[in-house]
C-alpha cells in the first residue's frame, strides 16, 4: 500500500511521509536495518515535516540504532528529537525521547541513570499510552535483577495491552514475563508464556518475532539439559552471521553452545564460544552468560586455569556493576546475574572433594554486595517528603473499613515511589572498589588468632553442607536434603511465633513450649550429628537456608559465644582493616517507641548501666523516626526498644515503630556512626535471601550503612523476657565481654530470650572510651 501511494503520488512531502510510516512498519517487524533504510529515503524532505513528524522520524531512527547498539548514532537522533519536541513544546513526544533517552542508559549499562529518566517521563502529565514505558521499565528491572517487580510491571503493562486489542505488544510482554520466569527457575510459566506469544505472532504473520519466540523457547529446554529437536533448523536463521550483535543472534550462539555442550562435543562448543569474544554492548545476564559459557567450555575441555580466569572475570564483572549503585536494594539483586556462574564455581569445588576449593569458590560469591564500599549518597529532598508521607500512611492504615484501606493501598504506591528513587541513586565518583574475597589460609589465620572457629553452611543442588574452617585444617560435611533442612529451620520459626502469642494461656504456652523444643531438637540434630566442635566461640555464615535460625538455642553451640555474618569476608573486615582505636568517650543512645509496657524501664536501665561505667549516655522516650537516625549517625552504641516489623516481600521496608509511626530501613543515615547497634524489636533480626546468598532485612540493611555489629531477634519475643535479657546483656557488655560473650552468658540466664543474634563482627568497647565520671541524660 505504502509502494503504491508513492508510485500514484507527486508529493515530495507525501512521499516523505510514507518513508516515515514504513518506518514505523518495520520497527514493528524488528527489522531495524529496513527501518534506517526508509528514513534515509526522507532526505531533503524533511522540510516539509511539521515538527511533530521530524520527531516521528527521529525517534524511530533512534531505536532502530539502540536495537543495533548503536548507541551514538541513537543518541544523536534522540538528542535531535527532544530539542524539537522541546522547542515545539510537544510534551506527548518529549514524553516518549525522555523514556527512549532512558533505554539508551539502559543499554549503555548506566542502569540507575536509565531507571531516573524512565521515572521522570512517567511522571509528566501528558495522556499516552504507558504499555510501552511500562515494559521498558521492567527490562531494566530485569537487568538489575529485581524480578519480582519486574514480573509486577509486566503483567500490569499485558492487562493494559490486552484490554487495549494490541496483541503484538501483548505477545511481547510475554516474551519477558517467559524470560522472568527462566531467571526464577519457574520453567513451566515460561513455556506457557512462549506458547502463548509464538501463536499470537503467528496469527499476525510476524514472522521475525515468531523465530525470536522459538530461540527463547530453545533456550528453555536447553535449561533443563535437553537438546530439543529441531535445533538446528530453529538457529540456522543466525548462526550465519559472521559477527553476533544482535540480542537474538547472541542467544543463537549461547543456545548452539549449551547444545554442543549436552552433546559431549567439546571441541566444537570451543569453537562455537569463540564467536560471543570481543566487545559487543549487550546485557549484563548476557555477559555474565558469556564468561559462563567460557568457564563450562574450558572445564569441559581440561583447561582448568582458563576455566578459573573465566570465573574470576565473572566475579569483578558484578562487583564494577554493583558498585556505583548506591541503593542497597539493587546492590543485592544484581547478584541474580551471577547465580548460574556461581553454581559452576561451586560445583566445580565439590567435585574436586576438597574443602579449600569448597571454601574460596562459596567466599567469592557469598554476600558480595557486603564487600562494597559503604553507602554513603545523602538522601534526597523529595525521598524524604515521600517516606514520611509513608509513615503517615502506614499508621493510618490501621484504621477500619474504606478509610484504612485507602491508606493501605496509598502506602503500597509510596514504596514503588520511593523504591524507583532509591534504585536511580549512583555514586558520583565511582572510583571505588570491592573488597577481595578472603581467602582459606587468611580466614584460618584470623579465626586461630582469635581462638575462634567457622561453620559455613552450603546450600547446592538440593543438598546441604558444612565446612568446619579451623586453626587447623578445613572439614567439609555432607548433612542432607537442603529442603529438609529449610523445612526444619521454618518450623522453629512457625513454632516461636506461636510460642511468642501463647503466654495468655498457659495450657497453650507449655504445649508451644514443647513443640520448641521439639523442633530445636531436631534442627539441631540434622545440622550437628556428624559436626565434631572444638570447644571456644564459633562464627556462623548460614547461607540461604539458615538466614533465620536462632543459634544461640541449638544445644551444640549453647552457651558459647556465637556470631552470625553473611560471609567470611564481611565477618572478617573490620579485623583486617586496622581501625584506629577510638579515642572519644562512648556515646550510648536508648530509644523507646509505643505500646511497649516495659520499653521506657529497659531503656533507662540500659542508659544506667553505661552511665555507670563513665560512658556519654541519653535515654530518649517516645523517640521519633528523626531520633533513630541522628542516633546512628552520631552514636557509638545505639539501643532501640520498640515494636519491629519484618517485611518478606520487600525486606526494605522493614521497620522500628516509634512515636511518630515506623522508621524504614530505606532512610537510615549513609553511613552510620554506630558501631553496635541492639535492637529489642521483635523479628527484625530475620534475613531473607536472594540470589548470592544476599541477605535483606533491617540488620543487613545497618550492616551495609558500615555499622560493625547488630543484635536482634529472628522471632518474637515478649516484652518483659526482653527487657530483662537485653538489661543483662548491656551490663555483661559494660563489664567488658565482648559482644558474643555478653549475648552467650545473656541467653544462658534468660532462655526465654533465645530468640536474640549478634550478626556481624564481635565488638567490645575500647576501655579507653569509658570514663568513670558518667552523665545520665533522660529526655522526652
Amino acid at each position: 500500500m505504502l509502494d503504491d501511494s508513492r508510485a500514484q503520488s507527486d508529493s515530495a512531502r507525501l512521499r516523505a511521509l510514507s518513508w516515515i510510516q514504513e518506518a514505523v512498519v518495520q520497527v514493528s517487524c524488528q527489522d531495524w536495518r529496513a527501518a534506517l533504510a526508509a528514513l534515509d529515503r526522507v532526505g531533503d524532505a524533511q522540510d516539509l515535516l511539521t515538527p511533530a513528524e521530524q520527531v516521528a522520524g527521529h525517534i524511530n531512527a533512534g531505536l532502530a540504532h539502540l536495537s543495533l547498539l548503536e548507541l551514538g548514532p541513537a543518541r544523536a537522533d534522540l538528542m535531535t528529537a527532544l530539542e524539537i519536541s522541546t522547542e515545539h513544546g510537544l510534551v506527548n513526544q518529549q514524553f516518549k525521547v525522555r523514556h527512549n533517552l532512558g533505554c539508551l542508559e539502559y543499554y549503555a549499562g548506566h542502569l540507575p541513570e536509565a531507571i531516573r529518566l524512565m521515572r521522570e517521563a512517567d511522571e509528566m502529565d501528558v495522556q499516552v499510552g504507558r504499555v510501552r514505558a511500562q515494559h521498558d521499565l521492567a527490562l531494566v528491572l530485569l537487568e538489575v535483577g529485581l524480578l519480582d517487580q519486574a514480573r509486577v510491571t509486566l503483567t500490569r503493562a499485558l492487562d493494559e495491552a490486552r484490554h487495549d486489542g494490541h496483541r503484538l505488544e501483548e505477545a511481547d510482554l510475554r516474551l519477558d514475563l517467559a524470560t522472568t520466569a527462566l531467571l526464577r527457575d519457574d520453567l513451566s510459566a515460561a513455556r506457557d508464556h512462549l506458547d502463548a506469544a509464538v501463536a499470537a505472532f503467528r496469527a499476525r504473520g510476524a514472522g521475525e518475532r515468531q523465530r525470536s519466540a522459538a530461540l527463547l523457547r530453545a533456550w528453555v529446554a536447553v535449561t533443563e539439559g535437553v537438546v530439543p529437536r529441531g535445533l538446528d533448523r530453529t538457529l540456522a536463521p543466525w548462526l550465519g552471521v559472521e559477527r553476533p550483535v544482535t540480542p537474538d543472534e547472541r542467544l543463537a550462539v549461547r543456545v548452539h553452545v549449551e547444545a554442543l555442550l549436552l552433546r559431549g562435543h567439546f571441541t566444537e562448543a570451543g569453537y562455537a564460544v569463540q564467536r560471543l569474544r570481543g566487545r559487543v554492548r549487550q546485557g549484563f545476564s548476557a555477559d555474565m552468560h558469556d564468561r559462563l559459557l567460557v568457564a563450562k567450555v574450558a572445564a569441559a575441555q581440561g583447561d582448568s586455569a582458563r576455566s578459573r580466569r573465566a570465573v574470576r572475570s565473572a566475579l569483578h564483572r558484578l562487583t564494577e556493576r554493583q558498585a556505583p549503585s548506591q541503593s542497597l536494594e539493587i546492590r543485592a539483586a544484581l547478584a541474580l546475574h551471577g547465580r548460574r556462574i556461581a553454581d559452576f564455581d561451586v560445583n566445580d569445588g565439590l567435585a574436586s572433594g576438597s574443602a579449600t576449593k569448597v571454601f574460596d569458590a562459596v567466599e567469592r560469591w557469598r554476600a558480595v554486595s557486603h564487600r562494597l564500599p559503604t553507602l554513603s549518597a545523602p538522601e534526597d529532598e523529595r525521598s524524604a517528603a515521600l517516606v514520611a508521607e509513608l509513615r503517615h500512611a502506614r499508621r493510618e492504615s490501621v484504621a477500619a473499613g474504606d478509610e484504612g484501606a485507602q491508606h493501605r493501598a496509598r502506602a503500597t504506591e509510596l514504596e514503588w515511589e520511593v523504591s524507583r528513587l532509591d534504585w536511580s541513586r549512583a555514586e558520583q565518583d565511582g572510583g571505588r572498589a570491592a573488597i577481595a574475597p578472603v581467602g582459606h589460609s587468611t580466614a584460618r589465620e584470623l579465626l586461630g588468632s582469635r581462638g575462634e572457629q567457622a561453620l559455613v553452611w552450603v546450600a547446592q543442588d538440593g543438598e546441604e553442607y558444612v565446612l568446619v574452617v579451623t586453626p587447623r585444617g578445613t572439614r567439609l560435611h555432607h548433612v542432607g536434603s537442603a529442603i529438609e533442612v529449610a523445612a526444619l529451620a521454618d518450623r522453629l520459626t512457625r513454632d516461636l511465633h506461636a510460642h511468642a502469642f501463647a503466654g495468655t494461656n498457659p495450657a497453650l504456652e507449655a504445649a508451644v513450649g514443647r513443640a520448641v523444643a521439639g523442633s530445636v531438637a531436631a534442627l539441631d540434630q540434622r545440622l550437628f550429628a556428624d559436626v565434631d566442635l572444638a570447644d571456644g566461640p564459633v562464627v556462623v555464615i548460614p547461607g540461604r537456608t539458615l538466614m533465620a535460625a536462632p543459634w544461640g538455642m541449638l544445644p551444640s553451640l549453647s552457651g558459647r559465644p556465637v556470631t552470625v555474618a553473611p560471609s567470611v569476608t564481611r565477618w572478617s573486615g573490620p579485623l583486617l582493616s586496622g581501625e584506629p582505636a577510638p579515642t572519644e568517650q562512648l556515646r550510648v543512645t536508648t530509644l523507646t517507641g509505643p505500646r511497649l509496657h516495659r520499653a521506657a524501664a529497659e531503656a533507662a536501665a540500659v542508659a544506667r548501666v553505661w552511665d555507670e561505667v563513665g560512658a556519654l549516655a541519653t535515654a530518649h522516650e517516645a523517640a521519633t523516626a528523626e531520633s533513630v537516625r541522628e542516633a546512628l549517625a552520631v552514636d557509638g552504641v545505639v539501643h532501640v526498644a520498640a515494636h519491629g516489623t519484618h517485611e518478606r516481600q520487600s525486606p526494605w521496608f522493614s521497620s522500628l515503630l516509634m512515636a511518630d509511626g515506623p522508621v524504614f530501613a530505606h532512610e537510615l543515615p549513609r553511613q552510620s556512626a554506630a558501631q553496635h547497634v541492639v535492637l529489642s524489636a521483635c523479628d527484625v533480626g530475620r534475613l531473607d535471601p536472594r540470589p548470592g546468598d544476599e541477605p535483606l532485612g533491617l540488620t543487613a540493611a545497618l550492616m551495609a550503612l558500615g555499622v560493625r555489629s547488630v543484635v536482634a531477634p529472628v522471632a518474637p519475643v515478649s516484652d518483659a523476657a526482653a527487657a530483662d535479657a537485653m538489661v543483662a546483656y548491656h551490663q555483661h557488655l559494660a563489664g567488658g565481654s565482648s559482644a558474643s560473650e555478653a549475648l552467650a552468658a545473656t541467653l544462658t540466664e534468660h532462655p526465654a530470650a533465645g530468640a536474640f543474634c549478634l550478626y556481624g563482627t564481635d565488638w567490645r568497647p575500647d576501655p579507653g572510651q569509658i570514663q568513670r565520671a558518667g552523665s545520665l541524660n533522660i529526655a522526652s
